[in-house]
């Protein structure tokens, strides 16, 4: 399990990637300030926020959060009391859909939340919170063919937990570079790699 990241991470190219997603969700309004991950990856990044923004996360299309996810693998806390993160996991990745701007002073003003997020931040909370945000907008029966969608949405983590302000801002994201090379390096390669894997408009399935 990593809890800081490595040079094999951040000169990652998902890491890199990630870099180019955060900046254009951080300011998009603002002049484009061009650096080399920028030439790189600035046009899969664009796509990526294309994704997320055409509709995904509308709020009448959220899904409940599918618990089943939680139950079966609960987190070990200091306590490892399973329905108390099961509880946690399921606000936190409420606010993280819903929050947006917001997400930093919503988490800071809920102590309990505050506190877990102090306590236990590492990499396997980072995937938990990731897979349940996923599942309650891509459904289990449709990501072997929505593969695009949950990459997008895995992004969109990465640069909401990347604003809180409670860890090095790059812990964030090294996990999710982690997960990303975890879950989608073999689907991105088969693809033809990061430049080419969002030109096409259909998604296909991968056994």
């Amino acid at each position: 399990m990593m809890e800081d990241e490595s040079p094999l991470i951040t000169c990652s190219d998902e890491y890199r990637l990630l870099e180019t997603y955060c900046q254009k969700r951080r300011k998009p309004r603002a002049r484009p300030v061009q650096s080399a991950c920028d030439e790189q990856f600035g046009d899969v990044a664009e796509k990526l926020t294309q994704i997320v923004d055409n509709g995904l996360l509308d709020e009448e299309l959220l899904q409940t959060v599918d618990k089943r996810l939680i139950v079966d693998e609960g987190l070990e806390s200091d306590g490892g009391v399973k329905d108390v993160d099961q509880d946690v996991i399921d606000k936190l990745v409420d606010l993280l859909k819903k929050s947006g701007d917001n997400l930093n002073e919503r988490i800071q003003s809920n102590l309990e939340l505050l506190g877990y997020l102090q306590r236990t931040f590492s990499y396997g909370l980072f995937k938990k919170l990731t897979e349940a945000f996923i599942t309650s907008v891509v459904p289990e029966y449709l990501q072997s063919r929505r593969k695009r969608e949950q990459i997008a949405l895995a992004f969109e983590v990465t640069s909401r937990l990347k604003t809180l302000d409670l860890h090095p801002m790059n812990r964030a994201m090294g996990y999710g570079a982690q997960y990303l090379q975890e879950y989608f390096a073999p689907w991105v390669k088969q693809h033809g790699g990061w430049e080419k894997a969002f030109d096409e408009d259909d998604d296909e399935e991968v056994h």
